[in-house]
This record gives C-alpha cells, structure tokens and sequence, in this order.
C-alpha cells in the first residue's frame, strides 16, 4: 500500500512539474512577445520622427526652394458645382453662368488637380487667419471656400443601413473625398459659407453640417437672407450675423468658425459704418463675436505674418475661367509662381529672404529665420 502511494506522489508532483515548465514557457513567450512589440513600436515612432525630419529643409535648402514665407496665399472662392460637361454650359471653361460663380464638376477637379500638381496644399481657413500655417517643405498653402449652402456643394442621395449619410460623388464634396483619398498629402479640407436655408435639405441639414466638421471640414456664416449690407441699417446686420451663428451653435456648439462670408463682397470697405456690427452684436439678448471677414476680391491674400497683413478682412480669388484675364484662375495663378509662399516644412520657424524684414508684422512668437 505504501508503494502505491509513492508512485502516486511521484506521478503527481511529475504532472506538477509538467505544468509548472509550460507555464513557464508560456510566460517566457509572452514575455517576448511584449518586447519585440515594443521595439517594432519604438522603431516605427523613430522612422515618423526621421520622416518628420526630412520634411523640413536646412538652410543649404531656402535658396534651392526659394522658401518665402511672407509670399502670398490663394482663398479661392466657390459657389456651386453642377454635374455638366464644361463644353456644353455656353460659356468660358468651365463656367456654367457669365459671372463664372457655378462652376461645372469637370473643371472643379481640373482645378483641384491643378493645384496640387502646382505645389500647393490645402489648409484650413481659420488656420491661416491665426497664422498657423503647416506645410510640408518646398509646398504652397492654399484655402477653398464655398458659399451660399448650396445643394450641390454636398448632395445627399440617401442613407445607409446605420443611417449615415450618402453623398454624390459629383458634388462638391463627393469630389474633395474622392481627392482625400488619391492624394492623402494634400491635406483636403474646404470650408463652407450657409444662409438660413443651410444646404438646403431639411431632412439631412442637420446630419450633413455634423457630417462635415466630423470629416475634416468647416461650416461659417454668409448671413441668413444674403443680405446686402450697403442696403441696410445696425439692427438687420446683427439679426442677418447673429441668426446663422445662433442655428449653427444648437447643431454644432463651440465647431464651427467665427468667420463671415460677406454676400455680393459688401461692404466694401473695412470703414463702412456696418463694419462694427458684423463683428460683434446681439441677438435675441444674446452676445456673438467674428473674428474675420471674408471678401469678393479677385487676388491672393497676403502672408499672416507680413505687416499687410489684415486678417479681419481676407481677400479671395473668383474661382472662374477667363482667358487669363480679369484675375481668373489662370491669371492668379501665374503672378502666383513669383509671388507665392513656399514653406520650410518647419510650423513653428517664419523662413524669409533678408531683403524682406521690414515687411514682418505679427510672427505669433514664431522663430525668424532669414536668408
């Protein structure tokens, strides 16, 4: 009897072993496991930092490039993108109206193409106005804008079994997307201007304006009725600013931006009487702030940090055909290829040629660096 319990004692403490060595095993894997996913990690955050590295250019580079940071910047200005071949509206390029503010799908992705294949890479509005300008080394900055909350700069055709929305890929936004995804370094955003009628579609308005500052994009203000403010008083100013901004602060409170297309460009002037009212007011007892303006002018804005610089009134460039003439596309973009800013790849440094420091104005506590 005593026998037999030895051998019991023996298989048992040999099954003990047995499990205590794959349980080892098993602990030594894990413990492998860990660490080469720590160096796979460490590695992979090392290439981004070398790849960040090479974004910026030493000073041997500023001349090659001819990095100028106090050149000028496009806000190019849309409207309304149709689905129609560009030779088929009648009109210059791809103008679908003779003022050239609709603009047909075709020529809407020649431009974007255009733009990138030219060096420049989008940023958003409200960062160029802040100064906040981040392109990678040897780019241009480039800014688009929509106006009017038209239907088409955002159609929704339906939506899925989740209930997200589905966008015509021959909008304007469908096409931006469609950009986002073919070129992930161009950095596509656009922001876009409503009235009181948003975009237009009572049953997805409030999904598409969510839908757009969840992908990247911006929603402002160009005025409930598209008023034009060289027509009326104080009191209609604040209502016409302060209804878009108190609809866009119940769909997206804090998200949107503070900026305000100005319909028909007016008023003119940053003098106008109406000026004051646009900028701050009251609405139903309630207080509201814009930090800029947005006008119908037909050039490139200057740099934020040069001391022309004015950015409670930007200027932009009517997105339109025009054989080179009357500041279309073609026009801006030539006087661009001298004039443009091309960056250091380096958010935080103003890189500028000597010649040009007496043209700084606000560096927002940025390092100058000249050449």
């Amino acid at each position: 009897m005593a026998k037999i319990n030895r051998k019991k004692q023996r298989r048992n403490l040999l099954i003990l072993l047995c499990a205590f060595l794959l349980i080892l095993g098993v602990f030594v894997k894990v413990v492998f496991m860990i660490v080469d996913t720590l160096f796979v990690s460490e590695q992979k955050v090392g290439e981004k930092q070398e790849s960040k590295k090479e974004n910026k250019l030493s000073k041997e580079d500023y001349t090659k490039y001819v990095v100028d940071e106090l050149g000028n910047v496009p806000v190019m200005m849309y409207h309304g993108i149709h689905n129609i071949p560009s030779n088929e509206t009648g009109y210059v390029g791809g103008n679908v109206d003779v003022d050239g503010y609709q603009r047909t799908a075709e020529a809407f992705r020649q431009d974007l193409q255009f733009y990138y294949d030219n060096g420049y890479r989008m940023i958003r509005l409200n960062d160029y106005i802040n100064g906040n300008i981040d392109v990678e080394a040897g780019k241009s900055p480039i800014c688009l804008t929509f106006d009017d909350g038209l239907e088409n700069n955002i159609l929704v055709t339906g939506t899925d079994k989740e209930g997200n929305i589905n966008i015509d890929p021959n909008c304007a936004v469908g096409i931006l997307e469609s950009f986002k995804k073919k070129y992930p370094d161009f950095n596509v955003t656009a922001t876009f201007f409503v009235n009181g009628g948003l975009f237009r579609q009572p049953e997805y308005n409030e999904q598409i304006i969510k839908w757009l500052v969840e992908n990247g994009y911006d929603v402002g203000n160009h005025t409930y009725s598209h008023v034009d403010f060289t027509t009326t008083d104080e009191q209609i100013a604040q209502q016409e600013v302060g209804s878009v901004y108190a609809m866009l602060d119940e769909i997206i409170p804090g998200q949107y931006v503070n900026i305000v297309a100005l319909p028909f460009g007016s008023p003119y002037s940053y003098d106008h009487e109406l000026i004051p009212y646009i900028q701050s007011g009251l609405y139903k007892g309630k207080q509201y702030t814009t930090q800029s303006m947005l006008q119908v002018a037909w050039e490139a804005d200057y740099s934020p940090y040069s001391n022309q610089f004015n950015p409670a009134f930007i200027k932009r460039i009517r997105a339109y055909d025009n054989n080179g003439q009357d500041f279309d596309i073609e026009m801006n973009f030539t006087t661009l290829e001298t004039t443009k800013y091309i960056s250091d790849g380096d958010p935080n440094t103003i890189v500028i040629p000597a010649n040009k420091q007496d043209m700084l104005g606000n560096v927002y506590d940025k390092n100058v660096i000249t050449y």
